[in-house]
């Protein structure tokens, strides 16, 4: 006969059996954690039971952090978790990730994708219905990626995530929720598109974004990123007010790089800020060497990754630039894009009052390209905005460009805002934009971007200019 367990080791046992619990537990929700759901989604494909992986991510969830506390997102985590659970069948896997993230795990058992994906943007519909909570009324949107048959995407070749497994054709749990995740945030720069499937050509482009983004770390380690400045000329008198810095990335195999090519990828990585603040601190250093033209000091541009403005050690950052160089502050500005200017949380505004304070001046990219340029110039204290390159370039043509134009002139003339048109390639443009009531245009007609050098030679060919044009009068 065998001895039965001792208390003690009985209570050992059962402390084994609570720690072995707690590590697949999120004690928030009470929900499994990611090596909970690792762990249903192995014991299901042992099984063979046919199923969908499906992730959501929360929109809006840094905002109510940021404005409602700490609190109250966690109280919002546990009304999704709650809500998720309500609208989920008894044999789903529901857990929660990382942060705004939880993932599903559906037996699809022969049912066709549409009644899957039906369920899911239902579940979306469920989630966008206000609530609630502490007095706040709390509105929340979510996006969802899914892959929708784990068992038939074994056959996909190439993993996701480095190091799993993918030459015998068995993909394993990891990597399905890797793809998950990732049609997620394909849903996420969708606008308006909420639910994604999975498809093979996203996997090839995240496994391309990875590879360029340690060239990226390489680039910036090996100091490959150079600045080019294009002239910003003031209409009425053709003088040049000042330049913007643009980047450049003088790769050893593939020569020079325009933005085009890597600036997405750039602002994803993590060392978007560390590359931005150098950009930063040199954009001033060269623009402390730039001369007066005709008695007026000149203006560099430079253009914000969206993690630069959000870091703790922004205004420090501009600060340090400024100190350094010894530009005055009133010759800098900074241009935010429309990812920059949308933020909800009011930190924006205050960041822009405080620039404004220091005598830096802002400008807003690619105007009225996006969804609330109106409302961001109510409330976000910028001095410029600047006309996309996009309605510039037909505006002589198309009545619908020109329309536009006219309407950001004129919303501008009313916030007291100057604007300066970008991609003006013809003389006929240039006027067309002067006679409209436009301050400063930059181009191909004036200038392409030039290194340092090249741009001091062009500053001193306006000098020549003009200084033949006052001999004659």
């Amino acid at each position: 006969m065998s001895t039965p367990p001792n208390d003690e080791a009985m209570s050992d046992y059962v402390e084994a059996l609570l720690d072995a619990t707690r590590a697949e537990e999120d004690p928030l929700t009470g929900l499994p954690n990611r090596a909970g759901l690792l762990r249903a989604l192995d014991t299901r494909r042992a099984e063979q039971v046919p199923t969908a992986v499906a992730v959501l991510g929360l929109d809006n969830f840094r905002s109510i952090s940021v404005t409602l506390g700490p609190g109250m997102a966690d109280t919002m985590l546990q009304v999704v978790a709650a809500r998720l659970l309500a609208r989920l069948p008894v044999d789903a896997f529901l857990a929660r990730l990382d942060g705004d993230e939880f993932a599903i795990a559906l037996s699809v058992n022969g049912q066709k994708p549409r009644a899957t994906e039906a369920l899911l943007n239902a579940i979306l519909l469920d989630l966008a219905q206000p609530c609630e909570v502490d007095m706040h009324r709390v509105h929340l949107d979510a996006c969802v990626g899914v892959l929708l048959d784990a068992a038939d995407d074994d056959a996909s070749p190439g993993p996701l995530i480095p190091g799993t497994p993918d030459d015998d054709g068995a993909t394993d749990s990891l990597e399905l929720v890797a793809r998950a995740q990732l049609a997620m945030h394909y849903a996420k720069r969708s606008r308006g598109q909420m639910l994604r499937r999975f498809e093979p050509s996203m996997r090839t482009e995240a496994i391309d974004r990875r590879r360029l983004d340690l060239e990226l770390r390489r680039a910036a380690s090996e100091q490959e990123f150079e600045l080019h400045y294009q002239p910003q000329i003031d209409l009425e008198t053709g003088r040049p007010t000042g330049a913007e810095a643009l980047l450049r990335w003088r790769h050893p195999e593939r020569g020079l790089l325009m933005p085009v090519s890597f600036i997405e990828a750039l602002a994803m990585s993590g060392i978007a800020a560390t590359v931005g603040w150098w950009i930063l601190d040199r954009a001033c250093r060269d623009a402390a060497t730039w001369p007066k033209v005709d008695g007026h000091a000149m203006t560099v541009s430079v253009n914000l990754f969206p993690s630069q403005f959000g870091h703790e050690d922004f205004l420090h950052e501009v600060d340090s630039a400024l100190r350094g160089s010894g530009l005055p502050p009133s010759s800098l500005e900074l241009e935010l894009t429309e990812t920059i200017a949308l933020r909800d949380d009011g930190a924006a505004a205050a960041t822009l009052q405080a620039l404004r304070q220091r005598g830096v001046k802002a400008a807003y990219d690619d105007f009225g390209t996006g969804y609330a340029s109106l409302s961001m110039l109510h409330h976000l204290a910028v001095d410029r905005v600047k006309i996309d390159r996009s309605f510039v370039r037909d505006v002589m043509d198309d009545r619908g460009d020109a329309a536009i134009v006219r309407s950001i002139l004129l919303i501008a003339r009313n916030f007291d805002m100057q604007v300066t048109a970008e991609g003006v390639e013809s003389a006929p443009q240039a006027d067309f934009l002067r006679k409209l009531g436009c301050d400063e245009v930059q181009g191909f007609y004036y200038s392409q971007a030039l290194p340092l050098a090249d741009f001091g030679q062009w500053l001193a060919g306006y000098e020549r200019r003009r200084a033949t044009i006052a001999r004659i009068e």
